[in-house]
């Protein structure tokens, strides 16, 4: 990914359980990759005027990626409640990992990331 228009814009549930925190890992290592700008959920959650500048400004020709924990979809949600629906969504169970059950570990974090990517 070399330009910016190849560049994710990134919505993470970053919940409790180790769904959760696959979704936080995955944001976070393509952040730090360069592949990708994190968004907080919780501000979407809370404060209106910015989701709304945001879904004005930022979002519009970004591919954006909503990482869910679980199906109970969160972060779906909460972009949905603000009138963002442009979005890719992507669950970590998707990938093997069971919640409550499956440990978090770097190799599983890198087959979500290059996923997302490569897609």
């Amino acid at each position: 990914m070399d330009s910016n228009n190849d560049k994710i814009i990134l919505i993470a549930c970053s919940g409790a359980s180790n769904t959760g925190a696959y979704s936080d890992k995955v944001a976070r290592t393509l952040m730090a990759k360069g592949n990708a700008k994190m968004l907080c959920l919780a501000r979407f959650a809370v404060d209106e005027k910015w989701a709304e500048a945001q879904k004005n400004d930022l979002l519009q020709d970004a591919r954006i990626v909503v990482l869910d924990g679980c199906p109970i979809d969160c972060a779906a949600k909460i972009l949905n409640e603000r009138g963002i629906h442009n979005f890719e969504h992507v669950h970590t169970t998707d990938f093997g990992i069971v919640k409550g059950k499956t440990s978090v570990t770097e190799e599983k974090i890198d087959d979500i990331v290059d996923y997302l990517r490569t897609k």
